[in-house]
């Protein structure tokens, strides 16, 4: 599949990957949140919450080591946390969450329905990853 640059990981007009579910993407802006390593329970209550629905921590933990293979997330002694190919993904993809809501219009603005959705442009963006923390 060929998609704009909206959705890109690559690049402007590049190939790109979705292959980030709504649930996975969940998980991994709980953990990427946290300034410490997070469990399952505790991504868990955020998650049910957000979607006002209980979500069993066992199927976050579930979840994890495809995460972690696909190198979005890295299991530490004190719980899980985000790398920077995930902070990449999981910025495409809210991009064009916000595009597809759009439905073409241009209409919104990217950066301004971040904001207006609480999740800056700047929160999955820079380069500090957790890959190398030893928590």
């Amino acid at each position: 599949m060929t998609f704009t640059g909206a959705n890109d990981v690559e690049g402007p007009g590049g190939p790109c990957a979705i292959d980030m579910s709504v649930f996975e993407l969940a998980i991994f802006l709980r953990i990427h949140r946290s300034a410490r390593g997070t469990s399952a329970g505790e991504v868990s209550s955020t998650i049910s919450h957000w979607f006002q629905c209980e979500i069993d921590p066992q199927a976050i933990e579930r979840a994890f080591p495809d995460m972690v293979e696909k190198g979005w997330l890295v299991r530490r002694e004190t719980g899980m946390r985000a790398t920077i190919k995930g902070r990449k993904h999981g910025r495409s993809h809210l991009r064009g969450i916000v595009r597809m809501l759009d439905q073409g219009t241009r209409m919104l603005d990217v950066a301004a329905m971040m904001s207006v959705l609480k999740l800056a442009m700047i929160e999955l963006d820079g380069e500090h990853d957790d890959e190398d923390d030893q928590d």
